[in-house]
C-alpha cells in the first residue's frame, strides 16, 4: 500500500486527485493540507466524499505530520512549490508537483514565464517532465515528476508523432477550454454571467506561460527551436480541451501515412486513442486522450485535433498515472 499525501487539496484539482485515490486500490490518503478548511473534514467541504472517507484537512503547517508517507501530490500555486519540493526530496519522500515550478529545465526561461529565479537549480536537473507516453522509462526511476499542464499535455501528444520524423516549420494551435482550466477562486474568466454562451480568447499569441513549457520540453528531446503560436479561450464549459494544431509541414505527408505515424508512436500506450473525430463527451471524466488527424495538401498543412479532460489527462489523473509507473503498479490502475 502506497501512503500519500495532498497539499493544496481544497481546490479543483486537490478534489480530482481524491476521487481517483479513493478508489485506487493500492494508496492510502495519509493526509490532506488546506489553509482555508483546516479542521474541516473533506467531505464538509466535498459532499460527495460524504461516506467514503472520515479525513479531515490539516493545515499545512502541521509539518510534523508530512514524514509518514511514500509519496506526496503538490497542488500548490506556482513559484510556491519549489521550497516543498526540496523539503519532501530532503526527507526522501517522491514528489509529484502539479505546479509549473519544475516543468522548464532552463532556469532562466522559468524566470522569463513565471517572474522569479528559481531556487534549486540542482533539483531542476533531476526533475521528469511527466509525459508518460514520451518519458515513461525516466518516470520510472525519478524522485521529482513534474506533471505537466493542461494546455501543454494537449498539444505535445498532439504534435510529438510529427517531431519525431523532422517535418515541421510552424505550429499554430487554437484552443478551448471549459471554466474550470480557470480555476476554483472567482475571476472573470470563470463566472457564469461572463461565461455563459460565450467564448473569451485570452493571453493571445505568444503569452501564455504553458508556451516556454512546451518549447523547453521539444528543445530537451530533439535540440531544435520551434516557436508555437498559441491562443487559448474560455468556453461555457464544465471541463474539457479542445485544441485544433495547424503544423505547417516542410514536405507533405499523404495523410493515411501520417495517421500510420500516430498509430505506431502511441501503439503501447493505454491512454491515447487515435480516431476519426475528436468530441469532448468522449473524453470528459477519462484520462484519455484522442487525436485525430487531417490536413489541407496544397498548402503543406497538417490539421491535429486533440481532446482530453483538463482536470483528468490535464491535472490529476496524469498524476495518478505518474505515480503508477513511479510506484511499479499497472499504469491504469484507478483510472479505468
Amino acid at each position: 500500500m502506497i501512503k500519500v499525501g495532498i497539499l493544496g487539496a481544497s481546490g479543483l484539482t486537490g478534489k480530482e486527485l481524491i476521487k481517483i485515490l479513493l478508489k485506487h486500490s493500492e494508496t492510502k490518503i495519509v493526509f490532506a493540507t488546506s489553509r482555508r478548511f483546516a479542521g474541516k473534514s473533506i467531505s464538509y467541504v466535498f459532499p460527495e466524499f460524504k461516506s467514503l472517507t472520515d479525513l479531515k484537512f490539516i493545515s499545512p503547517s502541521e509539518s510534523y505530520k508530512f514524514n509518514d508517507i511514500d509519496l506526496i501530490f503538490l497542488c500548490l500555486p506556482h513559484t510556491e512549490s519549489m521550497d516543498y519540493v526540496k523539503k519532501f526530496v530532503d526527507k526522501n519522500i517522491k514528489v509529484i508537483d502539479l505546479s509549473a515550478d519544475f516543468r522548464i529545465k532552463n532556469s532562466a526561461l522559468y524566470k522569463l514565464w513565471y517572474n522569479k529565479i528559481h531556487k534549486y537549480k540542482n533539483l531542476l536537473k533531476e526533475s521528469v517532465y511527466g509525459l508518460p507516453e514520451i518519458f515513461k522509462e525516466e518516470i520510472k526511476k525519478a524522485k521529482i515528476v513534474a506533471n505537466p499542464g493542461c494546455y501543454a499535455t494537449s498539444i505535445l501528444l498532439g504534435i510529438f508523432p510529427i517531431l519525431n520524423h523532422g517535418q515541421v516549420e510552424d505550429i499554430i494551435v487554437d484552443a478551448k477550454t471549459g471554466i474550470s482550466g480557470a480555476g476554483a477562486i472567482p475571476t472573470f474568466e470563470n463566472q457564469y454571467i461572463n461565461v455563459n454562451e460565450n467564448i473569451i480568447p485570452y493571453k493571445i499569441g505568444r503569452k501564455h506561460r504553458h508556451i516556454g513549457e512546451i518549447e523547453d520540453v521539444i528543445f530537451n528531446k530533439y535540440k531544435k527551436k520551434i516557436n508555437i503560436i498559441f491562443t487559448p479561450q474560455i468556453t461555457s464549459l464544465d471541463r474539457g480541451i479542445l485544441s485544433v494544431i495547424y503544423i505547417k509541414l516542410k514536405k507533405w505527408i499523404e495523410l493515411e501515412k501520417l495517421k500510420k505515424f500516430y498509430l505506431d508512436f502511441y501503439k503501447n500506450e493505454p491512454f491515447v486513442r487515435i480516431v476519426d473525430d475528436v468530441n469532448l463527451h468522449q473524453v470528459q471524466y477519462t484520462n484519455f486522450c484522442d487525436i485525430a488527424i487531417d490536413g489541407v495538401r496544397e498548402k503543406k498543412i497538417a490539421i491535429v485535433m486533440t481532446a482530453i479532460d483538463n482536470l483528468v489527462k490535464g491535472a490529476s489523473g496524469q498524476a495518478i498515472q505518474n505515480m503508477n509507473i513511479l510506484s511499479g503498479l499497472k499504469e491504469t490502475e484507478g483510472l479505468i
